[in-house]
């Protein structure tokens, strides 16, 4: 039984779900394939008991980190921002194997309900944890915020580009995050601005140019939002499209160039859901973002859970890791326009991104729940928010 959980976690920092089928688990674990169904009775039931394995060990690993902290009086605030940098590079260095068990329940709480309850038990565990860190650095109360902002950077934080830069941005970024618990604004650093260049600069241009192209690259990105990542194949996409293989094979030669063309769609999709183009003036009130935030996600919609698939095999696949910079260091260009509307002040590169790693961090916690529910958290979250980053002699 251990073995064959050992092996599930192993899968899943490789390959995903994607791979965990019965036959690679029994491979990599030497056991039958009968064994499965012996212990467990089912492939599902060995999936979930090794997400429990995965939550068990992190709950040792937070319990582990909160130990190294004992002893510790109440520390100056602005000790914050480097534990936390701290934290989140060992968790992600480290503890990859748990880290991507993590996401895989994240991704697949997304598509079926009954893993929500898994979902919420991590949720839970990251915001005790957090709530205990930031109490010893002058932040009580600020653990669900924090808990969020970990998520969405840690899922940046497993795809590797270039190591110093990237432990120099994580470092600016968590102290940006501590000046806004403080309720003061965060400003670039110059680590962050010279990977937003070099991101730019590495940039590829866009490969959909229209026609044909532009249908399978819709195909693409249906695949994706609907299956996940290990059904993207040029041949699934053919038969969404209605295309044959041949016609597909032609547009998008390799798998990577399937991958940036799904990327790219997704990513238009994703603006457009927020109505604002990247570039453009911000040209909604106060009142608008808010009841964007408050409005029920469609149940349907996987938009976003296919971005962060695409996240997940960025840092899994090095064919993929010259989307890394992209998506880290690009963030915020959607975000950041509602963050400027929400606040009523020109914000940084920084804010943007710390808004889009925020509100990715708290999407995801809301996996499981009700979509009623998960809206009128979003509102009273982003409520609370304004109210931290406004204080009454500044609003």
């Amino acid at each position: 039984m251990e073995r064959l959980i050992e092996a599930v976690l192993d899968i899943w920092e490789r390959d995903g779900t994607s791979g965990t089928s019965a036959r690679a688990i029994s491979r990599l674990a030497q056991t039958p394939v009968s064994g499965i169904y012996h212990h467990f009775g089912s492939l599902e039931q060995l999936f979930l008991s090794a997400h429990e394995q995965a939550q068990r060990d992190s709950e040792r690993w937070c319990a582990a980190r909160l130990a190294e902290l004992e002893g510790v009086a109440p520390l100056s605030r602005n000790a914050f921002g480097p534990l936390l940098a701290a934290l989140i590079d060992q968790w992600c260095e480290e503890e990859r194997r748990l880290a991507f068990a993590w996401r895989e329940c994240q991704l697949i709480a997304a598509r079926e309900d009954r893993y929500g309850p898994v979902a919420q038990r991590w949720t839970t565990m990251w915001r005790n944890f957090w709530e205990e860190v930031c109490a010893r650095c002058g932040h009580p109360g600020r653990g669900a915020f924090t808990a969020y902002l970990f998520d969405g950077e840690a899922t940046l934080h497993l795809m590797r580009w270039r190591r110093p830069v990237d432990r120099a941005g994580l470092e600016e970024l968590c102290a940006g995050w501590n000046d806004w618990l403080c309720g003061r604004p965060a400003r670039d650093g110059d680590w962050r601005l010279y990977a937003r260049a070099q991101a730019d600069l590495a940039l590829p241009e866009q490969i959909i140019t229209g026609g044909t192209m532009e249908q399978v690259a819709e195909a693409a990105a249906d695949v994706l939002a609907r299956d996940g990542m290990g059904a993207l194949t040029h041949r699934a996409v053919a038969a969404q499209a209605g295309l044959t293989l041949g016609v597909v094979s032609y547009n998008f030669r390799s798998s990577a160039e399937l991958v940036r063309a799904a990327f790219e769609m997704i990513y238009r999709r994703v603006v457009g859901r927020r109505g604002i183009a990247p570039a453009d003036p911000v040209a909604l009130s106060e009142e608008e973002v808010m009841a964007r935030y408050r409005r029920p996600f469609p149940a349907n919609d996987r938009t976003l859970s296919a971005l962060d698939e695409l996240m997940l095999a960025a840092a899994r696949d090095n064919a993929l890791a010259s989307f890394a910079p992209q998506l880290r260091y690009r963030r915020g260009r959607t975000s950041g326009g509602m963050l400027q509307a929400l606040l009523g002040r020109e914000i940084s590169g920084l804010e943007a991104a710390l808004f889009s790693g925020f509100a990715s961090g708290h999407r995801k916690a809301c996996f499981g729940l009700p979509a009623d529910e998960a809206a009128e958290r979003s509102g009273i979250l982003i409520t609370q928010l304004r109210e931290m980053l406004r204080p009454p002699s500044v609003a």
